[in-house]
């Protein structure tokens, strides 16, 4: 028998390559109405030829932005900002073997492409490569162009391209949707050769663009509730308010704002809406000023800047009778900063970014988290919020959470009722909630909460009232919550340690504070301060600090952070015996050996700055004739200063005659 001839299975993917190869060929090339295609593809083919009248024989779509803009275009591009860290971490976890993955915004242009480099040159020559631009009405039928336009998730197969250079590929493109946007605010897409496209690609894009979705909305939803905050703290009787996010998208009105008719369903509506457009284009919107408007009717409307890590964020709206009616409002709603925030001194940058924000927690009365490792004034910029904001009349209130047995917690942060303890006061007690009533509540290092107090801590923040131990009584919350804490929330919730829901009513401002150590020369500034306070503790005067004791400063890396540095300024004042302290004094190396010969190996820095101390004490004296006052003005100290380190240094006429 004659050998069986073998033939080459014809695939469905080849199957499929030439029956839209055929409906190509009929639509573009013979005129005839596309068939055996997606309807998608059919639109796109028709706007593509009709609308854009697109040439199917151009080589690239010909418009790429300089570097320049490219640069720009991504910087001012936050969904991008937000999208890049999802889509590196997808491009690693993917491999992306025979494909890229790019990231185009709403207008089409590419921000970002990643993946097989053989691949990423092979589209290059098309200008599929960041910069280009591939909306529909300049590169006809393809993946993100399309899917922009459709508005929905899309595949183009090879020759559904409608342009015959791009038919070498295959794309699946996701567009991205924001909350409360019409229009697509970007595009997810993978492309590759069309013989080897991945059958689930699609599915994959759908993944990233959801991820993308995802976190867009967890940051909006952030943002809304900061201007919601903004609102209710800006609440004032008589006049109507508005609080809009920054696309002008309704959070909440008043009932004097829809009498006005300042929201029609939902939206801003007539001059409000005109007003709030000006607003957000005026240059004092960026330098956190009002903007004030005058309405066609005579109103006046003030529009007042919301911000979020230094992002403007929403707006709140507000029309008075008058333009006085509505700056006595605004003062009313925002006093000016206290005398606090002088206390903190500095102007290293990652200071002078948590002053910024610390000043714009001060506007409103938004929960916020203070960040920092121990002694870097947590505390201390708790108070400078709390002093320069609307509650600065009422108390501030501090309870340290992890000082706290984890049974009582409950109790000294809610109160309790009479009878509810053995032991506890007949009468009961008010928790340290009530006792912070009209001011503001410092959870001072709240990681250290137990789990049941988080539990209960986040029912009284999510229902804006709390009940008693033992009582049922319900009491309205009106305290202003700030939290420190020497650990970062985040590893704590990973570890499952701390609720992830209560770190968001918590955070909703987050503050880091930098280590005195990444501070630069605020070390020096602070020393020198903490001097000048340090002269009126300790009764001297004209101290200052050597060449060497700033060198030292500067080197060493302050693990206690700002505390350590007072405590360490305190002392030299103290102990120096000359008023221009040396970098001995600071006893910075207190463990160090000491090399001196004549002092022995054994001596440590301590044991040496003692022994130099009382040297120069006996020499002054000697020097004075043992005149106490003459010594003590050469020393630069007053006499009781002198007094007190001679008793502790145990010197007295009578032994140094021996």
């Amino acid at each position: 028998m004659p050998p069986t001839r073998r033939f080459r299975p014809v695939t469905p993917r080849l199957e499929r390559r030439r029956l839209v190869d055929r409906a190509w060929q009929r639509y573009v090339q013979e005129g005839l109405e596309p068939a055996g295609i997606a309807e998608e593809i059919s639109r796109s083919w028709r706007r593509a030829r009709e609308l854009h009248r697109i040439d199917p024989g151009i080589t690239r779509p010909g418009r790429v932005l300089s570097p320049e803009d490219l640069v720009a275009r991504r910087e001012h591009d936050e969904v991008f900002r937000l999208a890049t860290p999802i889509l590196g971490d997808f491009a690693r976890r993917l491999g992306l073997h025979d494909a890229v993955l790019a990231y185009l915004d709403g207008d089409g242009w590419i921000l970002s492409i990643d993946g097989d480099r053989h691949v990423v040159d092979q589209v290059g020559e098309i200008d599929f490569r960041p910069g280009a631009l591939w909306a529909e009405e300049v590169a006809g039928t393809n993946g993100p162009g399309t899917a922009l336009v459709e508005r929905k998730p899309v595949e183009v197969f090879a020759s559904e391209h409608f342009v015959s250079a791009w038919h070498p590929w295959t794309c699946a493109a996701v567009p991205i949707q924001a909350p409360g946007e019409e229009r697509p605010v970007g595009v997810v897409d993978l492309t590759g050769p069309w013989e080897v496209h991945r059958r689930h690609a699609l599915l994959i894009a759908k993944a990233i663009a959801r991820a993308i979705e995802e976190r867009l909305r967890a940051v909006t939803s952030v943002r809304d509730e900061v201007v919601r905050y903004a609102f209710r703290a800006a609440h004032e009787t008589g006049d109507a308010l508005v609080a809009a996010d920054a696309r002008g998208r309704v959070l909440a009105a008043n009932d004097a704002a829809v009498r006005r008719r300042l929201v029609e369903a939902g939206a801003l509506a007539g001059a409000a809406r005109e007003g709030f457009g000006a607003a957000l284009r005026s240059p004092a919107l960026g330098i956190d000023a009002d903007v004030r408007l005058e309405t066609a009717e005579g109103e006046a409307l003030v529009v007042s800047p919301v911000r979020y890590e230094a992002t403007v964020v929403g707006a709140i709206l507000r029309v008075g009778s008058s333009p006085a009616a509505a700056r006595g409002a605004r003062t009313r709603a925002h006093p000016p900063a206290g005398h606090d925030f002088c206390r903190i001194h500095g102007e290293s940058e990652p200071l002078r970014r948590a002053l910024e924000l610390a000043r714009t927690a001060a506007r409103n009365d938004l929960p916020v988290v203070l960040c920092g490792e121990p002694g870097t004034g947590k505390e201390l910029f708790a108070r400078a919020i709390h002093s320069a904001g609307t509650r600065r009349g009422g108390p501030f209130v501090t309870v340290s959470c992890g000082a706290i047995p984890a049974q009582l917690v409950e109790a000294e942060l809610f109160g309790y009722e009479a009878g509810t303890f053995t032991g506890a006061r007949t009468e009961g007690s008010p928790g340290s909630f009530e006792e912070a009533r009209g001011g503001t509540l410092l959870l001072d290092e709240v990681s250290e909460l137990p789990g049941p107090a988080q539990n209960a801590l986040f029912r009284v923040l999510q229902e804006r009232e709390l009940v008693r131990i033992g009582g049922s009584a319900r009491r309205p919350l009106d305290v202003r919550i700030v939290a420190a804490s020497s650990r970062p929330l985040e590893p704590e919730i990973g570890a499952g340690r701390f609720r992830r829901d209560l770190s968001y009513r918590l955070a909703v401002l987050s503050i880091a504070l930098a280590p005195l150590r990444d501070r630069g020369d605020d070390i020096v500034l602070l020393a020198q301060a903490f001097l000048a306070e340090a002269e009126t503790e300790v009764g001297r005067a004209g101290l200052s600090l050597g060449p060497d004791a700033l060198d030292a400063l500067r080197a060493h890396p302050w693990p206690g952070n700002v505390r350590e540095l007072k405590k360490a300024v305190l002392r030299a004042a103290a102990t120096a015996p000359a008023p221009q302290i040396l970098a001995r004094d600071l006893l910075l190396e207190e463990d160090a050996p000491d090399r001196s010969s004549d002092r022995g190996r054994g001596a440590t820095l301590r044991s040496a700055v003692f022994e130099s101390e009382r040297a120069a004490l006996l020499a002054a004296l000697e020097a004075a004739s043992w005149n106490v006052a003459r010594a003590a003005e050469q020393l630069g100290v007053s006499r009781m200063t002198l007094y007190r380190r001679l008793q502790r240094h145990g010197i007295s006429r009578a032994l140094a005659s021996r």
